[in-house]
């Protein structure tokens, strides 16, 4: 016994001194992270004499008819990380309309112009005066960067929201209350109230010229514990919900009980997009089971205006596919009698007996069905 045991030993130390002589790990290839989708630009604003980042994401979402435009969502403070996976699942089913994000903050070597770039008026901080800057900063912001990305991606105008959070909410209500119109959606987090203490009041006035803008204001419910200045955040929260509280606006005020000024960033990101980024055509009716003979009714080839041919199969018991020429097809969802929703591609499918008519968001088609391949 005591010899065989003896052996077993010897053969477990042979073994181990056999794994500490065998070769490490190999490393094949190592790079930074790229995001799918995702392209970082490096710009120069001459208005500013200061190089900025900007990341921009682009949806898993197809641009399936001409003219057919996406959302875009610009967050300043670079949005913490929301391009990349945080913004591509927003839109990957019905949460959110599929959105571009743009992020943008000061670009790495630059000396920090945060506080300046950020306020439109200046402050005193610990005796110092800080800021002022925002309307040069809201000019690159509006006549530099959005017609730089509207120029090179397939986003709406007039779809756009506006992201910021601290010094950033600051900077976005500044923008809704110079022109509320500047964006059709504002998510404005953490308000510091004493950075700029007249600002729900222009607020207020700008909300008569509103025209339905949708606005998501949040608070941490706990954050005023961890600053200086007490009650800060949950001022401006009160002050600026009151002040945006105008039948002109679609407003959602939120506080998150026990998190920080950083802590629910994560809900303020789900919570805010879904509010001022609601589907193009919500998705009202649960999934059902569709006969095969109702599905066959719907399929076929139907012809669009400019000639390319939009194919519709059965793709599973309650869904059909649709597919453009070549391009990568999109299901579609029941959404009521004779009509369909992508949500890939946030489109309305209308079928009658003589083809269907695609709405999606800046993009009305009719299709007529054709013959048969």
């Amino acid at each position: 016994m005591r010899r065989t045991l003896v052996a077993s030993i010897s053969v477990v130390v042979v073994m181990l001194a056999a794994a500490a002589v065998a070769d490490p790990l190999t490393i094949v290839s190592e790079a930074p992270v790229a995001e799918q989708n995702a392209t970082r630009f490096i710009v120069r604003s001459d208005r500013l004499g200061r190089n900025y980042e900007v990341n921009v994401q682009l949806p898993n979402a197809q641009v399936f008819l001409p003219g057919q435009k996406l959302a875009a969502v610009y967050a300043l403070d670079g949005g913490y990380g929301l391009v990349g996976p945080n913004s591509v699942f927003l839109g990957a089913r019905d949460v959110t309309a599929p959105a571009i994000v743009v992020s943008l903050r000061l670009a790495p070597g630059q000396s920090s112009s945060r506080a300046q770039d950020l306020t439109h008026h200046p402050f005193v901080l610990e005796g110092k005066t800080l800021g002022g800057g925002g309307a040069a900063f809201e000019a690159f912001l509006l006549q530099d960067l959005k017609p730089f990305v509207e120029a090179r991606y397939p986003a709406d105008p007039a779809g756009s929201v506006l992201f910021g959070h601290s010094l950033g909410g600051v900077f976005a209500a500044n923008v809704f209350a110079n022109d509320p119109d500047a964006f059709a959606g504002y998510i404005i987090g953490s308000v510091p109230i004493t950075r700029d203490p007249d600002l729900a009041g222009r607020v207020a006035k700008a909300g008569a010229r509103a025209h339905g803008q949708r606005v998501f204001l949040a608070v941490g419910g706990a954050e005023d514990s961890t600053t200086l200045e007490k009650t800060l955040m949950k001022r401006g929260f009160t002050t600026m919900t009151a002040a945006f509280k105008t039948p002109k606006v679609t407003l959602s005020a939120k506080s998150y009980p026990g998190e920080n000024h950083i802590s629910y960033y994560p809900n303020l990101v789900l919570d805010g997009l879904r509010f001022v980024l609601p589907p193009t055509v919500p998705v009202d009716l649960p999934a059902a089971d569709l006969s095969q003979e109702t599905l066959a009714r719907y399929a076929g080839v139907y012809v669009l205006p400019d000639g390319r041919t939009l194919t519709v199969k059965p793709a599973s018991s309650s869904l059909l596919s649709a597919q453009v020429d070549d391009k990568p097809a999109v299901y579609l969802l029941p959404n009521g009698a004779d009509r369909f929703y992508a949500y890939t591609a946030d489109l309305d499918i209308a079928f009658d007996p003589h083809g269907l008519t695609l709405t999606g968001r800046g993009a009305k088609v009719r299709a007529e069905r054709g013959a048969a391949k």
